[in-house]
């Protein structure tokens, strides 16, 4: 059998950190023999690195949910090219992709990376991801594909893959100078990297669990990322027992090096997450973590190991383990090591591509 010819839409603009995972099982699939197209802004890294390999890189991408040119152009790739798959990387794509494909036999493959904010009851998702028009969903984590089954599509429909990481994506990194954060030479420094959605991300959690801690233990907590200090978040922090724990770095384009300068990394997330990219990064240059057990995270993290998992919203659980880790300094970098073994195995880049190209051509033979 013949491969299946794909074309894949997504968009390779932007942080290389956030785009590589996925653009590289393209490349790696190629390399394969897997005849792809790609429709991206082209010019940017990875679409350039396609290009070296022969892949047609179709310079557009929808700019709403109903763009009459992109779904055009759509059309008269899929025909030119004779393709078989059409996998659509996000919201816009699935949906303007739905209506050009309306009548072909090509297969539709939708993706989601994240868990929230699918309902059977609001009708614009049967625009997008519930739509009948997609022939099956591609699920970051398990946490995904059980959303999508409590709202309704069926089981064939939906399918993990995990996306996987190389260590060598990280070797680049060195440990950034962290002295301009005035940070006290005998204190236990960690990081916790988001974007905005404090409550998801349960700061609130994280807060209280500071006011839990016996006084000998001197901490400091880099909270990088922007929009992370909103007033509700800094009130709290003025009013707990050492405000100066948190420090707010905002957002930075060095904060892999800052979190591979820092002693651990930690996620108390309450819901939302699917293989946290954060958490990926912090144990892949060699951090041990706290995590929040929660659906997302199932799988990241072995308890006592590489780090401590702990119940969501519970301060207590997160006091616990921050104690843990600062009575025991003498086994941060075992931790770190047996975090960065455990997660080289669980998100093995080699692994996803394989599953990556077992299913394309699978989806193409059953049909």
């Amino acid at each position: 059998m013949a491969q299946p010819k794909i074309l894949v839409i997504s968009n390779y603009t932007g942080s290389l950190n956030a785009i590589r995972p996925e653009a590289e099982i393209f490349l790696a699939l190629v390399r394969q023999g897997f005849d792809i197209t790609v429709m991206s802004p082209k010019n940017e890294y990875y679409t350039n690195e396609l290009e070296k390999l022969g892949v047609e890189i179709i310079d557009c991408a929808p700019t709403s949910k109903f763009d009459g040119s992109f779904i055009s152009k759509l059309k008269e790739v899929v025909s030119r090219k004779e393709i078989n798959i059409v996998h659509a990387f996000n919201s816009r794509s699935i949906t303007n992709a739905s209506i050009a494909l309306l009548g072909r036999d090509t297969l539709l493959v939708g993706y989601r990376g994240y868990t929230g904010n699918i309902r059977w009851f609001y009708p614009s998702k049967y625009l997008s991801f519930l739509s009948p028009r997609v022939d099956y969903m591609i699920c970051l984590a398990d946490s995904i594909r059980e959303m999508f089954l409590k709202n309704g599509m069926p089981a064939r429909k939906a399918v993990t893959i995990l996306k996987g990481h190389h260590p060598d994506w990280y070797s680049e990194f060195n440990p950034a100078d962290l002295t301009e954060f005035n940070l006290p030479p005998d204190a236990m420094i960690c990081s916790l990297v988001a974007n905005n959605r404090t409550t998801m991300k349960g700061l609130h959690s994280l807060i209280e669990a500071t006011n839990l801690l016996p006084e000998l233990v001197e901490l400091r907590i880099l909270l990088i990322g922007g929009g992370m200090d909103t007033t509700e978040i800094k009130g709290l922090i003025a009013r707990s027992k050492k405000p100066e724990t948190f420090i707010f770095t905002g957002f930075r384009s060095d904060v892999s090096n800052i979190v591979k300068a820092v002693d651990l990394s930690i996620s108390v997330s309450l819901f939302g997450e699917a293989t946290q990219k954060a958490m990926i990064e912090a144990m892949y240059v060699g951090n041990p973590v706290i995590i929040s057990d929660i659906p997302g995270n199932r799988g990241m993290a072995i308890d006592g190991e590489g780090g401590y998992v702990i119940e969501p919203n519970n301060p207590k659980s997160i006091a616990e383990a921050i104690v843990k880790f600062h009575e025991n300094p003498s086994q941060w970098e075992a931790m770190g090591d047996k975090a960065k073994k455990h997660i080289t195995q669980f998100l093995s880049h080699d692994k996803t591509v394989e599953e990556y190209g077992n299913f394309y051509t699978s989806i193409v033979r059953d049909k």
